[in-house]
């Protein structure tokens, strides 16, 4: 299986004494197959099938390995809603395939949650401006919004 080649290659990498880092594994997005068509249609004049269901059989996989390799997931899959309706996961793509600034944001929160819970130590510090904190990795420099 190709998951559980890249998750050994990675601990293959930091094997004879390099602290082994977190593996973080994201299963597919929600796909909105007729949305993704009208898009493949409009800009390619051909087809590029996806569907949800697999995308959710996909998405099963990338846990089941993620669990024999005991390595941390976010289901993307979950947090955007394909257990719902098009219409509910929909509104979390561009064009039925790609995130979309809400989907972005829901995907953002669910690594955010998974990492406070199990790696407190990575997280962004998030006392005062988030550049304190006695956990976590401080902000260094503006954010991009200070920026602009």
């Amino acid at each position: 299986d190709n998951l559980k080649k890249i998750v050994d290659a990675i601990e293959c990498a930091f094997e004879g004494g390099t602290p082994k880092p977190p593996i973080i594994m994201i299963t597919p997005r929600p796909v909105d197959a007729p949305s993704w068509d009208r898009y493949c249609m409009d800009a390619f004049g051909e087809l590029a099938p996806r569907t949800n269901d697999v995308a959710r059989l996909y998405g099963e996989r990338v846990k089941s390995v993620a669990r024999a390799s005991s390595c941390s997931v976010v289901d993307a899959f979950s947090l955007l809603g394909g257990n719902g309706s098009e219409e509910e996961y929909g509104r979390n793509l561009e064009d039925g395939l790609h995130l979309n600034e809400s989907g972005n944001k829901l995907l953002h929160e669910g690594l955010m949650d998974l990492l406070s819970k199990e790696f407190p130590h990575l997280s962004p510090m998030e006392d005062g401006d988030g550049k304190y904190g006695k956990t976590g990795i401080p902000l260094e420099g503006a954010l991009w919004k200070e920026l602009c």
